[in-house]
This record gives C-alpha cells, structure tokens and sequence, in this order.
C-alpha cells in the first residue's frame, strides 16, 4: 500500500476507459518488455516518476548529486496510471520510466504482460537492505529477489484518547478480548462513543492482516492462499460482530464526515489504525486536543505473546529492466530510502531504521501527544505480520473489501456471511492473475 499526502491510502479504483486500454494493448501483443535489456550507460538520463509528494525527494537527490543527470516527471495519483503508460511503452518499445514511486501494483509491475521492474539484487549493498525494517524486505521480495526499496511504513497501533480513557476509568486493553470487553462497557456506559471502526478498506489491514488472515499469503511467484474461514480470520469476525451490534466499532469509513464529527464531538475513545493517523487524521481532521492523544502496542490475540501489526499504506521506490543506467537507478533509490537527512524530515515513519531513529526525535519531542509515541512505533514496526505480500490481485483486495464487506456492514449485513464473498472475489482475481490457490 502506498501511504498518501495526510496519511491516507488512495483507492484503487480502475476507469473503465483505463480497463479497456489495457485489455486492448494487451490483445496487441504489447511484447516489447521481453526485449534485451540496454547494456549499461554510466552516463545516461535516469527518467524518474514521482507523485507530488515525493517529487521533492528526488530534488533534494539533485542537489546533493548536481553530476546526476534525472529527468523527473510528477505523475497523479491514480490507479491504473503506470500500469497504462507502461503498456503503452512496451508496444512502442520505448518511454519506459527508469524510476517509480509506487506500491500495491509493484506485483503486477513485474509480471506479464508488463515485465518492467527489475531486480535490485547486487546493486544494493547487504548491509543497507539488512537495515530496513523485516517486513519492508520481505514486501519487496518476489520469487526470492529483491524489487525494491520501502520508503515508509505505516504500522498499526493502538490510538487511544488517555484524557477519556482516564476520565471514564477505563484501562488501555492488552488483548483484543479485553478490547471487546471494554467496547461492551463503552456501549452500556457511553453509549455513541467507539473503540474502531470497520467502514473502508485501511481496516482491513488494521484487524484482519495484524491477525494474520490469509488473504495475500503468497507462497512463490506462482501460488497464494487464500482462506476466509482459517481461525486467523473467523477470530477477527467472532470479535467485531458484537462491537458492529453494540455500536462501539463504526460501520463508517473512518474518513466519512460523520465518523470525523464523532472526532470532532471527541467520542473516538480509541482506534486502532496507522502511525501516521496521530498527525494526519486525529490532529487535523478529528480536532483531538492537544496533550490527550497516546499509542499503546497493538492487542494480542489468545495462544499468542506479541501484539503483531497490519500496515495501512507505506510505498516503495523500484527500478525498470530497461534502465539505460541501472547501477545509478539503483543509487538514486538507495538514496532516497536512506539518507538520515532526507528521511527524518519526511511525514510518515522511515523503512530504513538508522532513519526511523532520527524521525522519532523529533515525535519524542512533540507536544501534541499526551506521551511520546515512538517507542511503539519503533516496536511496531518490526511486528507487521509477513503473511502479506503485493500480489498481481491488490486492486480486487482493496476494491473488493470497499465493494463487498465494508458496504455489507453499513448495511448491516454479517462478517460471517460478507467475509467468504470476498474471498470467492480474491480466489478469481488470483486465478486470473494467473496464481494456484490453495486454502
């Protein structure tokens, strides 16, 4: 997942203009990616593909390298946009972008037809990879190599209003049955209040990835399990149903205006979501005080010791097989990911640990937060389950979710019921990515 300006993650919502262009470039033939990669030009161009977001990035990059020649374009933030333009330069046999900022599509980016991304593997030192946070390496691992670098992360914690929860005298739950208990009390005692919500997609990652659900369990390049009935799952429904019945978890999208009026009311008693929400939707979109919101560790599940985390977003930096100029694509990723400098200035928390560190500097010293959140962000971060990985089917978990589960529940259907149509949904979706599906 990519995280976004504030912190939210885009929708993957393809046009069907955006479909049909590449059904029909793909009916084509469009086989130009299989052609030889360039032999290397220690001199050439880097074309880099940035959002709005990161262009600023690649900026700094020139600065600090004035000999780097860099063309850099901005693109939108859409789905489907890179997909389409690489196809598009496939059939031509030219205009591949050397450079992307991207994330979900990554997967499909390197299959066919599109056949873009290249490995890093020996152009990025050892040393630097082991740096980055576990779960970063292993997102950008396909079929045991390596296919790109991971800007940021976007682990789940447990955000908490420590004013209320102090208030009302409740105690910070360490496992999901104590949450569910203290949403029962919230309920009876506080009735209009919530502890969550289930309403749009980054929730899906919040409760059903932090508990290891397999649904993006990939197992190589060519086989991923899916099953919505295995315990990691149905524990995950058997929790929250009663919550969605007794009101404390929202069936709302936590960005739909009337779950931010229960921010702005200050009735969001907790919400365990990313480490980028503190600044980038309780702060400026919910209107929590200052000095009232803390992170706690993420709940632990019953048989377990570790309170393990999803990840609502966190992009990535990847680099084309037809670079005129790879080891210098390479560099300029590298970079990017790892420069102290850079990255501590950025919004969201930092994949490279040597550049967390210094990004929690500045959070441990932050007072808009009751206590500094770092520490759980820092232990988080190493804690996000691996049994989710970018898949060829990304668009269909994240649409499918939106389409299927999250309007079921604001109509008030039943986890037990919408949760296996979602998975008939990713079970097709892969089989036409072309994966074996195993439950």
């Amino acid at each position: 997942m990519s995280s976004r300006p504030g912190g939210r993650v885009a929708v993957i919502t393809a046009t069907g203009a955006t479909l049909a262009a590449l059904l029909s470039l793909t009916a084509c033939g469009g086989g130009r990616s299989a052609d030889k990669q360039p032999a290397a030009d220690p001199n050439a161009k880097i074309v880099v593909w940035a959002d709005a977001t990161r262009v600023p990035m690649v900026q700094e990059y020139r600065k600090s390298h004035p000999a780097a020649k860099i063309d850099l374009v901005t693109i939108p933030n859409e789905s489907g946009y890179i997909e389409t333009k690489v196809q598009l330069a496939n059939r031509a046999g030219q205009g591949w972008p050397d450079v992307v900022f991207t994330g979900e599509n990554l997967a499909t980016l390197q299959a066919k037809p599109y056949e873009w991304a290249a490995p890093l593997d020996g152009r990025v030192k050892q040393d630097v990879v082991d740096a980055f946070a576990k779960s970063s390496v292993g997102n950008c691992t396909i079929a045991d190599h390596l296919y790109c670098l991971q800007n940021d992360i976007a682990q789940t914690v447990l955000w908490y209003d420590k004013g209320l929860m102090k208030q009302f005298g409740y105690t910070v739950p360490k496992t999901w049955k104590e949450y569910q208990e203290l949403g029962a009390k919230v309920a009876a005692e506080h009735p209009g209040y919530v502890v969550g919500a289930l309403g749009a997609h980054g929730m899906l990652f919040t409760y059903y990835q932090s508990s290891g659900c397999p649904l993006t369990d990939v197992k190589s390049d060519t086989t991923v399990r899916i099953n919505p009935a295995a315990v990691e799952c149905t524990r995950v429904d058997e929790l929250l149903q009663p919550m969605l019945d007794n009101g404390s978890v929202s069936r709302l999208d936590e960005f739909d205006p009337a779950f931010v009026a229960l921010g702005t009311q200050r009735k969001i008693l907790m919400l365990p979501f990313a480490s980028w929400a503190g600044d980038f939707a309780f702060k400026p979109t919910y209107k929590t005080p200052p000095g009232q919101l803390a992170a706690a560790p993420m709940p632990t599940w019953e048989g377990e010791s570790i309170g393990y985390s999803g990840a609502v977003g966190g992009g990535v930096w990847a680099m084309s097989r037809h670079a005129a100029n790879p080891q210098g694509a390479a560099d300029l990723i590298t970079w990017l990911t790892t420069d102290i400098g850079l990255q501590s200035k950025q919004p969201t928390y930092p994949a490279y640990r040597p550049a967390a560190q210094a990004w929690m500097a500045g959070k441990a010293n932050d007072s808009y937060y009751a206590e500094d959140p770092s520490p759980v962000f820092k232990a988080q971060a190493d804690l996000i389950r691996e049994n989710w990985k970018y898949t060829r089917y990304a668009a269909t978990v994240i649409n499918g979710y939106n389409e299927t589960v999250a309007k079921g529940i604001q109509d008030k259907g039943k986890l037990a019921d919408l949760m296996p149509k979602f998975g008939e949904q990713l079970t097709q979706a892969a089989k036409d990515a072309g994966y074996t599906v195993t439950p």
